[in-house]
């Protein structure tokens, strides 16, 4: 008998290692999701401690109290802070949607009649991706590079984000009304009608603010008033809507 071939052994790299962190996929995408929500924080902070005029100038030439999401995140440091954090979120935010589609693929299998709840799943779906290419879209075309551009891409981020939430508490409804959600998820469920009205209340409020602020370009305390609440509601608006991205992830 010949010699015995020696043992090829796999290379080091190609060895499995125990995981040096370990992070359940709940509280990561958690965590990435809520980097706009602290970008805007933290760009807020920066410019009202180092340029608080600036920020807070407006457009019929009055002082606001309340500075402008765009203004603060459309200078710079904040800008490239900005950009980052809404960069790096856009990934998990995809990963996100492909998982609740597939989540909702599995409970239409479940449904007697699943064609209509196929159909939302897949508006939903197509919601959500134009929400986080608009957010992107937003965050990337400042208001001091393009104007039209960056106005236009807010209105369909405010637009797919609304009509998103809307058709998830549609799908949440109809499986709810099918006994197919477990106690947490119903908990979530009604936490994102909540923010869900309140959203459409300061859509409502930004609309009319959005119209005395730039269109009716009232005088003196009038238009103060009226452009402190236009970036107040926007403000109110993104922070509710980053809170129900960062719930959403809590029923996966």
């Amino acid at each position: 008998m010949g010699d015995t071939p020696p043992i090829r052994r796999p290379r080091a790299s190609f060895v499995p290692h125990a995981s040096i962190v370990d992070i359940p996929f709940k509280y990561l995408i958690i965590g990435v999701t809520s980097l706009p929500l602290f970008g805007l924080l933290i760009c807020t902070f920066i410019s009202v401690w180092k340029t608080y005029e600036e920020v807070t100038e407006s457009v019929c030439g009055v002082s606001n109290f309340v500075p402008s999401i765009s203004a603060v995140t459309g200078i710079t440091p904040q800008l490239y802070i900005w950009r980052y954090l809404i960069g790096f979120q856009s990934g998990p935010r995809l990963i996100l949607a492909a998982a609740y589609y597939q989540q909702h693929k599995l409970y239409a299998s479940r449904l007697p009649k699943p064609f209509y709840f196929t159909i939302l799943a897949k508006s939903a779906l197509l919601l959500h991706m134009i929400d986080l290419v608009s957010f992107v879209g937003v965050a990337y075309v400042s208001n001091r590079e393009n104007f039209p551009v960056h106005e236009r891409l807010f209105i369909v981020f405010l637009v797919s984000s609304t009509m998103y939430m809307g058709v998830m508490l549609t799908i949440y409804s109809r499986l709810n009304a099918e006994g197919l959600l477990a106690p947490r998820v119903k908990h979530a469920y009604w936490m994102k009608t909540v923010f869900f009205s309140l959203t459409f209340v300061f859509i409502i409020l930004l609309s009319y603010f959005h119209y005395a602020h730039r269109t009716k370009c009232y005088p003196n305390g009038k238009q103060s008033d009226a452009a402190t609440g236009f970036l107040s509601t926007s403000l109110a608006f993104l922070i509710s809507k980053m809170l129900n991205i960062c719930l959403m992830c809590t029923v996966l």
